[in-house]
């Protein structure tokens, strides 16, 4: 590649386009100076989002793969494990994680208004609900709740 070659090219469009521009009026020389500045600008942001979609492309693609991967490594750890329980004899299934209803002793009496999961104070509706039904739920956590009389029962803490 003779570098020479493509220099001299290279001055000889410059040297057009030069000519070109100053015979033009001072309008049309305003305007071609704006219309360059837009064709530069809308190609930088082309580039721009185009790199960034690919990269987003790539990036999601990985992770599809790798949740998908994840998935096969995890059923066959299931079935594995399933085959192990058969041939031993052992039935070892886990238990489903319950919402533990949590005891709670009378609202009024003890003035308990928050919810020992997450913090938040119960709202008026949900005292009442508990004194009235006996049962509530934390609306933020989902945390269950239950009245517990201190004179029938008492509280057995875990």
């Amino acid at each position: 590649m003779d570098w020479s070659n493509i220099f001299e090219n290279m001055y000889l469009w410059y040297n057009e386009f030069a000519e070109w521009y100053l015979i033009q009026p001072v309008y049309v020389q305003i305007l071609s100076i704006i219309g360059i500045i837009t064709l530069l600008s809308l190609t930088i942001i082309l580039v721009y989002y185009l790199i960034k979609g690919i990269a987003y492309l790539i990036y999601y693609i990985l992770k599809g793969v790798y949740y998908l991967l994840k998935g096969i490594g995890y059923g066959i750890f299931k079935l594995c494990e399933g085959f192990y329980n058969l041939i031993s004899g052992s039935s070892n299934s886990k238990k489903q994680t319950e919402n533990k209803i949590i005891p709670v002793e009378d609202a009024n009496r003890r003035n308990i208004i928050y919810c020992t999961e997450c913090g938040n104070t119960f709202s008026e509706k949900m005292i009442l609900k508990l004194n009235n039904d006996g049962v509530v739920f934390c609306v933020n956590c989902g945390k269950n709740f239950q009245l517990v009389d201190t004179l029938r029962a008492p509280i057995i803490s875990k």
